[in-house]
C-alpha cells in the first residue's frame, strides 16, 4: 500500500471522527460539503477540537472559510480551528489571509496491519469511553475533565476503547475507529505515574490485533512528537503533516 492511499485513509478517518465528536456534543451540528467537514458546538466555545473543520479537498477558498468564521462567531465560539495536510493541500494562503495561524503540527502516520511488529501478547483490554477521556485528562493536565466530558456522550459501539492497567488501575488508553478498511487510532495517552512501563505499546498491540481480526487492512493515527518513536518501532511511517490552524476572538 503506497503512502498516498494511507494518507487518504488517515484524513477520511480523521474527518469521520470529527463528525462523531462534533455531532454528538450537546448542541453540536456537523456540516459536510465541498471536501470540508466542519463541526459547530456552541456549548464548547473555547474548544478548537470540537469547533473545527477538516479539509479533505484540494483547496479551501476564502468565501467558504469566511462563511464558517461567521457561523462560529454567531454561535459565540471564541476559538476554532482548521485541520489541513501541510504537505499536500495548498490552503495556507487562504488561512493566513483569514488571520489564522498554525498552533500545532504533528506527523500523520500509517501502516499496513500485516506489516506491523505484533508480538501477540496484547495484555490490554476493552474499556469504556469515559475511562479513555479520564486518562487523557490526567496525561494532559486538564483539571476540568474536558476530554472525559467530550467522549462520555458518544454512543457505545461507534468507537472501540482500550486500556492497559498498572497495579490494577487504568493507566494507558486508546480509541479505535473502524472506517472502511482502516483502523484510525486516537486519544492514545498514558497517565504520568505510569509512563515508561511499555503500557502504550501494549494498548497499540491490542488495537492492531482486534483491527486485523475485524478485517481492517491498514491503521492510521496522528502522532505526538513523544509518541512518534513508539509508532515507528511498531512499523508505522509518516505519510502526512497534520497542521492545526487556529483563530481566537
Amino acid at each position: 500500500m503506497d503512502d498516498g492511499t494511507l494518507r487518504e485513509r488517515l484524513w477520511q478517518g480523521f474527518a469521520r471522527l470529527q463528525t462523531l465528536l462534533g455531532g454528538e456534543a450537546a448542541g453540536g451540528v456537523v456540516v459536510e460539503e465541498h471536501g470540508v467537514v466542519a463541526s459547530f458546538v456552541p456549548g464548547a466555545p473555547d474548544s478548537p477540537t470540537l469547533n473545527a473543520a477538516i479539509v479533505v479537498a484540494d483547496e479551501l477558498d476564502l468565501e467558504r472559510l469566511d462563511a464558517m468564521r461567521r457561523r462560529w462567531e454567531q454561535l459565540g465560539v471564541r476559538r476554532w480551528g482548521i485541520w489541513t495536510d501541510g504537505a499536500k493541500y495548498p490552503v495556507t494562503d487562504s488561512l493566513r489571509t483569514a488571520r489564522m495561524r498554525v498552533t500545532s503540527s504533528s506527523p500523520g502516520m500509517g501502516a499496513e496491519i500485516e506489516q506491523l511488529s505484533l508480538n501477540g501478547r496484547a495484555p490490554a483490554r476493552t474499556t469504556d469511553l469515559a475511562t479513555v477521556g479520564h486518562i487523557n485528562d490526567l496525561a494532559y493536565g486538564n483539571p476540568d475533565a474536558r476530554l472525559e466530558r467530550t467522549l462520555s456522550p458518544l454512543p457505545p459501539g461507534l468507537l472501540h476503547a482500550y486500556v492497559a492497567e498498572l497495579q490494577g488501575r487504568p493507566a494507558s488508553v486508546a480509541l479505535a475507529l473502524h472506517h472502511e478498511q482502516d483502523c484510525g487510532i486516537s486519544f492514545v495517552a498514558t497517565a504520568p505515574h505510569a509512563r515508561r512501563h511499555g503500557l502504550a505499546s501494549d494498548v497499540m498491540q491490542r488495537v492492531a490485533v482486534d483491527a486485523r481480526e475485524a478485517g481492517m487492512t491498514s491503521t492510521t493515527l496522528q502522532a505526538t512528537n513523544l509518541g512518534e518513536k513508539l509508532y515507528l518501532a511498531l512499523g508505522y511511517r509518516k505519510v502526512s503533516d497534520m497542521q492545526l490552524w487556529e483563530r481566537r476572538r
